[in-house]
């Protein structure tokens, strides 16, 4: 319909002005809708926002709650003679290397093979066509050398690509004359990874360096290795042998690698608890509230965090049970500040000790069990360990409530449903008897990670997967309102543009009856003149 029709032009009324108003009535409920779901999109990227925070303050709790993370060790060399500056040792260690010292002797490197061929003018001259057979740690390896590789060139692109454990290169020789020369190089050292030909297809070769193993002396003990890379020696330490020479290495606790990483999970729980806060806060002249006020998951993780930092540690040996004691103090706002002369004390004084303040640590007391791990079903406790008719039982020390533990071979774990599920251990012996106690315990570090699992792990379905799947089925659901009443006031608004454009109508027709009206009764009046 035309718009001049709805224009008012009959009526002399501002129609479009009052279908706005009208329409714009007609929208409020739309509107509500609208703001309610703008307030869940908010809050959903709040909880994803923070779903990410915790995420990231979860790697930081993975690099200290468990004692083999936590700990590290760093390794360092000196010379018997403080006037010898030659490295004889390079020393890289992992947690598992445990503190000493040990007096080491390094006699003599491992070694490659190394041949060298006769000289030829250049490394286009001719090569004898035939087969050169190299043999490498006793395995025999024929090159044929015929009409496409028969140069000096071509037959060392043959070797190496031959498979062999053997490289081939150009060494100048500065001779007037022939001198280029082959230079065959074993690629692993070691006496069993020797280098020969049998076939030499008319080449000379002449070895230079002959393969040998690495001797060494560690704590008096002689040791040969194939290899300058020791891993197998000194456990939790790899060797990398250098040069010949003596002296003694000394393994310590790196304190400063654990200093870091306890200040690394400080500022990340500061920073995480001041992001909570800032979602919550309440004005309370303006009564105005941070987009997580009064939600629950919000004010249990804070909650959860604060009780588990300041809380005494249970099951842990040695005189610090909680973080104040090693100079991790509450501050007024909530947030945490460490003492470093405190911490720093307390490390040199028993790191052992503060590693179970943080992290987890099984250990048992016989000798025949050997502890191996536990899942996020184990609660930390102390477990009474036996076997009855071949089968071992466990149960919470103290209270002889024994259950069957479960596994075959020697490998065994807590049953479902008790406490100890999911406590893997390994039993040498299931001749009936007695098998002492597994000490499990759980630092604040392993807890804080068990905790931040079941909120960040979208498998588990846990509080925080629950808040945003809730938000987002929220916004959904307003969205599916918010178009289903866009489509009603469409309907509304064609239905009410109808209804005006026919009052202009009937109202020009009235129009148009009331000036022939008027017409005719002019033209009696003339008459009657």
């Amino acid at each position: 319909m035309a718009e001049s029709l709805i224009s008012g032009i009959n009526s002399n009324l501002d129609t479009a002005d009052i279908i706005s108003k009208l329409i714009q009535l007609q929208r409020r409920p739309i509107d509500v809708l609208e703001a309610k779901a703008d307030l869940e999109a908010e809050k959903l990227l709040t909880f994803q926002d923070l779903q990410d925070r915790l995420r990231t303050f979860k790697s930081l709790t993975n690099t200290l709650n468990s004692e083999a993370k936590f700990l590290s060790t760093q390794g360092a060399f000196s010379n018997n003679n403080a006037s010898d500056n030659n490295q004889v040792v390079g020393i890289d260690t992992t947690s598992q290397a445990a503190s000493g010292t040990f007096s080491l002797t390094v006699n003599s490197l491992a070694r490659e093979s190394k041949l060298v061929s006769q000289g030829f003018s250049s490394t286009s001259g001719a090569v004898t066509i035939g087969t050169l057979e190299v043999i490498v740690g006793g395995i025999t390896t024929n090159i044929t050398i015929d009409s496409s590789n028969n140069t000096l060139d071509g037959l060392r692109l043959a070797i190496n690509n031959s498979g062999a454990n053997i490289q081939a290169s150009f060494l100048n020789d500065g001779s007037a004359t022939n001198a280029t020369r082959l230079v065959i190089s074993g690629t692993k050292t070691g006496a069993d990874n020797s280098v020969s030909f049998g076939t030499t297809a008319g080449l000379t070769f002449t070895e230079t360096q002959a393969a040998q193993d690495a001797s060494l002396t560690l704590d008096g003990i002689a040791i040969t290795k194939s290899n300058n890379t020791v891993t197998d020696v000194i456990s939790g330490t790899t060797l990398t042998l250098q040069s010949a020479g003596s002296g003694t290495i000394t393994l310590s606790s790196d304190i400063d690698t654990v200093k870091e990483k306890i200040t690394g999970f400080i500022d990340g729980y500061n920073e995480l608890i001041a992001f909570v806060d800032e979602q919550q806060f309440l004005d309370p002249d303006t009564l105005q509230t941070g987009l997580l006020f009064g939600n629950f998951t919000a004010q249990n993780l804070q909650s959860t965090l604060r009780n588990t930092l300041s809380s005494q540690v249970n099951g842990i040996t040695g005189s610090f049970n909680s973080l104040s004691q090693i100079g991790i103090r509450t501050q007024a706002d909530g947030t945490l500040l460490i003492d470093d002369s405190t911490l720093t004390q307390a490390l040199n004084t028993d790191i052992s000790n503060v590693a179970q303040l943080f992290a987890s640590k099984g250990t048992t007391t016989d000798s025949s069990v050997t502890f191996i791990g536990f899942t996020s079903a184990t609660a930390p406790n102390n477990y009474d360990l036996r076997v009855v008719g071949g089968v071992p039982q466990l149960s919470i020390a103290g209270q002889n409530q024994y259950s069957d533990a479960v596994g075959s071979g020697n490998f065994f774990s807590g049953a479902v449903g008790t406490s100890a599920e999911g406590l893997n251990f390994r039993l040498g012996d299931l001749s009936d008897g007695s098998y002492g106690t597994i000490n499990l315990s759980f630092g604040v570090g392993e807890v804080i990670n068990q905790v931040l699992a079941n909120l960040t792990d979208d498998s588990l379905s846990g509080p925080l997967t629950t808040e945003i799947d809730t938000f987002t089925n929220t916004i959904d659901d307003f969205d599916d309102q918010i178009l289903s009443l866009e489509s009603r006031l469409e309907v509304f608004e064609a239905d009410l543009r109808q209804r005006f454009a026919a009052l202009e109508v009937t109202i020009g027709r009235l129009n148009s009856q009331k000036d022939a009206f008027t017409s005719a009764l002019g033209g009696l009046e003339n008459l009657f003149k």
